[in-house]
């Protein structure tokens, strides 16, 4: 089959191969691979580049890239580097390109970078680029003293800045060694941004927005999918589970305890210590909670009730997302024809041959095509990320959806799945995000 580019992936690939350092945001369903592939397949077509790392999350690299590959430029041989086969390729030279996740960036480090004078590839590609986004990350760490022996690096992602623009920092200088941003994270908040007195919360001094914007206009360019393609509006609805009187009682012991822990101790002390409770008091909002042995008890069945209800209503495929082990489990068994994710399952789904899949939503959020087998996703539980609440959605609202998406959310009033989807509204990520649900746990409670 022949690759057929639309105009704007031309401009994407054009944008790639007239530079070294590139950032491509292009959003969901615009074919970021396909540009990426097209620009090297010239590029080694010219004889200007011997080879390509193809740095991505695990399933991505693993199923998206080979099978692009293979679809688009089944000339082009690749190399799975997690694989002794693959090392052994990428020793001899024996790919165009060697794909390896990002967990495993230390390993690459240590048995192929160190001490070695030649590399038989020029470019390296990282793939859903806000993966690098933590400027302390050991695995990004890694790999970074050896990449100025390389020509090229680009950076794809369809979201830059899901949670802040503080984030963009780290994938900027992974690319370009700080030429855009700053050759420092403290610069560049000290720089454009404001912080308040614990340091926790940071926000963009005035115009500051608009001239990261202009630093980065040379270095990246920005394809919105709302421009280009015609994907219909998302419906989004919160389904409300009243809390049971029976788990009201164990869920207010355990938000009583939080609450005396931002009272009595310092930050730190509650960035480690507030995140479990808060991981509790959602595991009680739905339905089941893990001892100290990691035995799951039961508390109550609201929300399973509420989902079989809504799915049952919807009377088409769902993604259902959930945060925790147990929760998939008992949604598997609650609906007929559920069943976990796992990678072979997609033809079926494709098909419509499944009635419902459960996932959780780092397991399922990039890099995957789901839109041919249904257009609904259901939040059992919400994910702290809004990167991977953005993901998961966006593998039904995309290129080829033919019927409106929709989105529902479970959330049990009063408790801390409101905590979570308000974090979610402004956007935070990690630690901040946890610190806007004690806000509003604190709020709901009426704490001073």
């Amino acid at each position: 089959m022949k690759l057929v580019l639309e105009p704007y992936q031309k401009l994407g690939r054009e944008f790639l191969i007239e530079r070294n350092r590139a950032a491509l945001f292009a959003g969901m369903g615009l074919g970021k691979t396909a540009m990426t592939l097209s620009a090297l397949y010239d590029l080694m077509c010219d004889g200007a580049c011997n080879g390509a790392l193809i740095v991505a999350p695990l399933r991505v690299s693993t199923l998206t890239w080979p099978h692009e590959v293979q679809r688009w430029f089944p000339m082009l041989r690749v190399a799975n580097l997690r694989t002794p086969q693959g090392m052994d390729a990428l020793r001899r030279g024996a790919a165009h390109l060697y794909c390896i996740n990002y967990e495993s960036l230390p390993r690459l480090a240590r048995d192929y970078f160190y001490n070695r004078r030649i590399l038989n590839f020029d470019t390296v590609v990282f793939d859903e680029l806000t993966m690098a986004k933590n400027p302390s990350s050991k695995r990004i760490r890694a790999l970074k003293p050896y990449l100025h022996k390389l020509t090229r690096r680009w950076g794809l992602t369809g979201t830059p800045t899901p949670n802040s623009l503080l984030d963009l920092w780290a994938q900027i200088n992974l690319l370009d060694d700080g030429e855009a941003l700053g050759k420092s994270s403290s610069l560049y908040r000290q720089t454009y941004f404001d912080s308040d007195y614990m340091g926790y919360k940071w926000t963009l001094r005035r115009n500051a927005q608009e001239q990261i914007y202009q630093r980065l206009s040379k270095v990246s360019l920005t394809l919105r999918s709302s421009d280009y393609l015609d994907i219909p509006d998302t419906i989004y609805e919160d389904i409300e589970v009243p809390l049971p009187a029976s788990a009201r009682e164990t869920y207010n012991e355990l938000e009583e305890e939080l609450i005396v822990l931002l009272r009595e101790h310092q930050a730190e002390v509650v960035a480690v210590n507030a995140a479990v409770l808060v991981n509790k008091l959602l595991q009680v909002a739905g339905g089941a909670i893990y001892d100290a042995e990691k035995r799951v008890h039961l508390l109550h069945t609201a929300k399973i009730d509420a989902l079989k209800k809504l799915v049952a209503s919807i009377g088409e495929p769902v993604l259902i997302a959930c945060a925790f082990i147990h929760e998939r489990e008992r949604i598997v068994r609650a609906i007929p024809g559920c069943v976990e994710w796992t990678d072979d399952i997609l033809p079926e789904w494709s098909a419509g041959r499944v009635k419902a899949i459960v996932a959780h939503p780092k397991s399922i959020g990039h890099g995957l095509n789901l839109q041919a087998g249904g257009r609904t996703v259901v939040w059992f539980s919400r994910t702290w990320s809004r990167e991977q609440y953005d993901q998961f959605n966006a593998r039904v609202a995309r290129k080829g959806q033919e019927q409106q998406p929709q989105v529902f959310h479970l959330v049990s009033p009063g408790t801390a799945d409101e905590a979570v989807a308000e974090a979610l509204r402004l956007k935070d990520e990690g630690q901040q995000a946890l610190l806007s649900a004690l806000r509003s746990i604190q709020e709901m409670r009426g704490a001073k």
